[in-house]
């Protein structure tokens, strides 16, 4: 139980602080493609190091994890377009919303039951969410990119059916072997579409692009170690244990306040998605 609790705390913890480091590289001229570039080479350099696993698997079970990567990639993307537009800490608040709908989806898969507790958690993270964006103030919702917001969202989305997948993924196969998989997939993605239309990636971006990445592969395993420990749902709640510090240090290091409503919401969201226990079917 201890070294459970131990990966859940790594992969909460390197999942964290790419955010601000990303927040912190577009103050130069690094456009959000030529982030995702370098978060997956740096990722597919460092993961098998990290994993000390790899071996071939069958052609079906290549698409299968190969669908599964490229859902990690299209969040990915998502959610460093969304940080080009959005603060931090609007971003890392959306995100936590995840759980409720992980939950969702498992319910509907016939995986999980939804109590009245779920149903007031998410009630409560939904209205964090409008505060917390600012959705009743017209000046400050005219200040940002629509766009971003659709991003963060359509990122949410993705991530959930990404989690989902992964479920069951990680019960056929290590999660070492799936992360090196992943981001070698990503990276070949990444070099052969991507890499090619952009502009030459600025030099004062490379070391954010280095921890960015390194924080991308030790998230992963350490994400999908839990995942097969205690299940893509209760992962995702376990998520909001940093939120509160995360939030915080996002406002000071990158001088981003929040409002009082902003507060608000988020204090909203953090009481309500861990009421979003749920019962296995």
């Amino acid at each position: 139980m201890q070294a459970t609790s131990w990966i859940v705390i790594l992969a909460l913890l390197s999942a964290s602080i790419e955010p601000i480091l990303v927040k912190l590289g577009y103050r130069g001229t690094v456009t959000p493609l030529q982030l995702l570039v370098m978060k997956n080479i740096v990722a597919a350099v460092v993961i098998l190091p990290m994993t000390r696993q790899f071996r071939l698997v069958k052609y079906s079970d290549v698409f299968r994890i190969g669908s599964v990567s490229v859902l990690l990639l299209c969040t990915n993307g998502l959610t460093l377009y969304a940080l080009r537009y959005l603060s931090a800490v609007e971003v890392i608040t959306i995100v936590t919303t995840t759980p409720a709908v992980v939950a969702m989806s498992n319910w509907a898969m016939g995986r999980h039951a939804l109590t009245w507790r779920f149903w007031l958690g998410f009630f409560l993270c939904f209205t964090g969410i409008l505060l917390t964006i600012n959705i009743f103030n017209a000046e400050a919702m005219g200040s940002h990119s629509i766009l971003g917001y659709v991003a963060i969202f359509s990122a949410v989305i993705s991530s959930t059916i990404y989690r989902v997948r992964m479920e069951s993924l990680t019960a056929d196969f290590e999660p070492p072997l799936i992360s090196t998989w992943i981001f070698w997939i990503n990276a070949l993605v990444a070099i052969l579409f991507i890499w090619p239309f952009q502009e030459p990636i600025p030099r004062e971006s490379l070391p954010i692009g280095l921890w960015i990445g390194l924080a991308a592969a030790a998230a992963n395993v350490a994400f999908l170690w839990a995942i097969k420990l205690v299940g893509s749902t209760n992962m995702s709640i376990f998520n909001l244990v940093q939120r509160p510090l995360v939030i915080i240090v996002a406002a000071i290091v990158l001088t981003d306040p929040l409002t009082w409503l902003q507060w608000l919401g988020v204090i909203l969201v953090l009481a309500g998605i861990p009421l979003a226990r749920v019962k296995k079917c």
